[in-house]
């Protein structure tokens, strides 16, 4: 696609009405805190509004897929492709309005909703309590592609544990 095409299906992704009030409040929330702080309240704003819709069917991965892609239709925030690979489940997020609700500059944090409402959505299902969704790093097609991995988590041992 061209640059173009993209740019118009992106500006289809915001109300016009939002637009102006999303960019002064990414822009204000963005000076108020450390960008840990910053997705920390993402992640539990995701929570929040993930506990909103209904996600239920994990039968199979297809099914939990559709379920989670019947609510991003609502509500025109893209689809989600749930990929099993050897140490991880893959999520990812397509076409998500973050980018141009929230500006270019909040890609750093404004993922964090998406990674909160993924988390809530597995603790729903009964996720085991040692397997965490981790965003993965990086901006993938042009803040329209974000990548989570759901796997369990190794501890660091601490400076005192270590020989």
């Amino acid at each position: 696609m061209s640059t173009n095409t993209i740019r118009y299906y992106e500006e289809q992704q915001c109300s016009n009405q939002w637009r102006s009030f999303l960019g002064a409040f990414s822009a204000e929330f963005a000076s108020k805190g450390e960008l840990s702080d910053l997705r920390a309240f993402m992640h539990q704003l995701g929570r929040t509004m993930a506990r909103g819709f209904h996600v239920a069917d994990g039968s199979s991965l297809q099914a939990l897929e559709a379920c989670m892609n019947q609510v991003w239709s609502e509500m025109n925030w893209g689809w989600v492709e749930l990929v099993e690979e050897a140490d991880a489940l893959v999520v990812a997020h397509h076409a998500s309005p973050l980018k141009i609700a929230f500006g270019e500059h909040s890609l750093d944090w404004s993922p964090a909703l998406l990674e909160g409402v993924y988390a809530q959505w597995f603790d729903g299902l009964g996720m085991d309590k040692s397997l965490r969704l981790v965003q993965r790093a990086g901006v993938f097609e042009e803040g329209q592609l974000f990548v989570f991995d759901l796997k369990k988590q190794s501890e660091e041992p601490s400076y005192f544990t270590r020989r």
